[in-house]
Parts: C-alpha cells; sequence; structure tokens
C-alpha cells in the first residue's frame, strides 16, 4: 500500500475491479465519493460488495440503481430526512440485493 493517502480519481479507479469489496465513507448527503462512483458507473465495474461506514447516501445509492452492486453492508444508508434511499429500497424490496445490517 502507497505511504501517500490521497490520490487523484483516476489512480483510485484503477483500484476498482469487478467483484471486490469496495468501502464508502461520507455521510447520507454530503461527503460522498461522487467522482469516483461516477466512473465506476460508467466503466461498467460490477458485482462490487459495498461496506458504508459511518452512514451510506446517495453515492451507495447511485452504484445500487445502476446495477454494480451485489450487496451493501451498512448501519444506516438513507437520505436522512428525505427518507429511504430509492434504489437500495427497491432493490432490497425486491431480492436483488443482499443485504448485512449492523443497527
Amino acid at each position: 500500500m502507497p505511504s501517500v493517502k490521497l490520490v487523484q480519481a483516476e489512480e483510485a479507479l484503477m483500484l476498482v475491479k469487478d467483484g471486490i469489496r469496495l468501502g464508502l465513507g461520507g455521510s447520507p448527503l454530503t461527503m460522498n465519493p461522487v467522482s469516483l462512483v461516477a466512473h465506476v458507473i460508467e466503466k461498467g465495474i460490477k458485482d462490487l460488495d459495498v461496506v458504508v461506514a459511518p452512514i451510506g447516501g446517495f453515492a451507495a445509492d447511485m452504484l445500487i440503481g445502476a446495477g454494480a452492486v451485489r450487496s451493501v453492508e451498512f448501519a444506516q444508508l438513507g437520505f436522512e430526512e428525505m427518507g429511504m434511499a430509492p434504489n437500495f429500497r427497491k432493490r432490497s424490496q425486491d431480492g436483488m440485493l443482499r443485504t448485512l445490517d449492523h443497527t
């Protein structure tokens, strides 16, 4: 692992491959890695096992909606007072997403 902790999105994206476990930080509506997630979706990366911490928000929901996520591990995944993340809810309810809830 490199000693430098900050990398450009393009460099970070080279580490993201089909089938990996991907950790996403941030909160429901702020500090989401949107640029990285947009590039992941654009590249067509699939079968991700996503872990959100401390709380999952719209970046995780974007990946779920794009069909890139096989499973999601979370304590909370939603849009605060705006309710549940819509893609997360739909894919969870229709059985297309494996969920590991740590609440």
